[in-house]
């Protein structure tokens, strides 16, 4: 059983690229400009896809100022507000304030983000199946200032439309969409909205083709979640390895009979993996019945720096000279 790799979310933005960013939002630097560096940085990123031998990856998301600044590029009716924490992380992120009825933007900044990123996964040859990122509907809910809504089942049914469609208009360009759906085991989520979650993702992922993976992050604290996640209608379930490490004997019962991704890439601090870490734990999953096992970072790469990230993610390639079924 060969090890499958990939790469989750999104990727450290290097100074450059940061400063360029800054200077075209300044008027400093045209368009054309800004999307040179952004082709170079996703070409590089693609480049590093090809050298691990990675079986999924991103864009990198380079684009985008943070995970929820996606939903910008094809959400109309919220602002964005204030700085906030993102989850317990020294990370933050621009609000949503939703002061209307969430509907579909046109000409979408964020599949035409995809469709660059086709272009040039086309170009270099890159193998990788490439994945378009979304925030579940859980997650955008949780993290958003309701202005408009009475109920949150309506405003996660209404995101559901509009990624539902966005999902359809991208599927030219991806082979698979990742679903980042943390929420589902924050504290103070009602019953209530996780009972729907099920009904919600049927509409957010109706006649939609492509593999669809959902990744979690994030010490589980309230295992009796971990039903609500595995009930979901999704390809593959990801865990947060690192951060349960200690509850993997109650976790891998889910594993059995289906496919699952191990965040076992600690993408909030520097230090490196061990290899037989690695394939200890992917060993135990196998062992306990996962029909398929791709392996990658826990979370998003934005916490570390670059030149950490890519040692991570290049620890990954070693595994290919492994026989895993020793």
């Amino acid at each position: 059983m060969l090890v499958k790799k990939a790469l989750l979310g999104s990727f450290p933005k290097n100074p450059k690229l940061g400063k360029v960013i800054s200077w075209y939002n300044t008027g400093k630097i045209n368009k054309d400009k800004l999307e040179k560096y952004l082709k170079d940085n996703i070409e590089k990123l693609f480049k590093l896809a090809i050298d691990i031998g990675l079986e999924y990856t991103t864009n990198g998301l380079f684009r985008w100022d943070d995970i929820v600044d996606t939903t910008f590029g094809y959400i109309k009716g919220a602002e964005k507000g204030a700085l906030q924490r993102f989850f317990d992380n020294n990370f933050y992120y621009r609000q949503p304030v939703i002061n209307n009825k969430i509907q579909k933007k046109e000409n979408s900044e964020y599949v035409y983000d995809l469709e660059v990123s086709r272009k040039i996964k086309d170009e270099i040859g890159l193998k990788s199946k490439l994945k378009a990122v979304v925030i579940g509907p859980l997650t955008y809910y949780s993290l958003s200032e309701n202005n408009y809504y009475k109920n949150p089942i309506d405003l996660m049914q209404d995101y559901a439309y509009v990624t539902n469609f966005i999902l359809e208009e991208v599927s030219n360009y991806v082979e698979a969409i990742e679903i980042h759906e943390p929420s589902i085991f924050s504290k103070n989520i009602e019953r209530g909205l996780l009972e729907k979650l099920p009904e919600i993702y049927k509409i957010m992922l109706s006649n939609i083709k492509l593999e669809k993976h959902i990744v979690t992050y994030f010490e589980i604290k309230n295992m009796k979640r971990l039903d609500y996640l595995f009930s979901l209608p999704v390809d593959y379930f990801g865990i947060d390895i690192i951060e349960n490490i200690k509850r993997l004997a109650r976790i891998y019962p889910y594993f059995k009979n289906r496919k699952v991704y191990l965040g076992i890439l600690n993408a909030r601090n520097t230090k490196m993996e061990r290899l037989s870490t690695i394939i200890r734990v992917f060993k135990s999953v196998k062992e306990r019945g996962a029909s398929d096992i791709i392996i990658g970072n826990d979370t998003l790469l934005d916490f570390i720096p670059e030149i950490i990230a890519v040692k991570k993610l290049k620890l990954l390639k070693k595994l290919d000279k492994v026989n895993i079924n020793e």
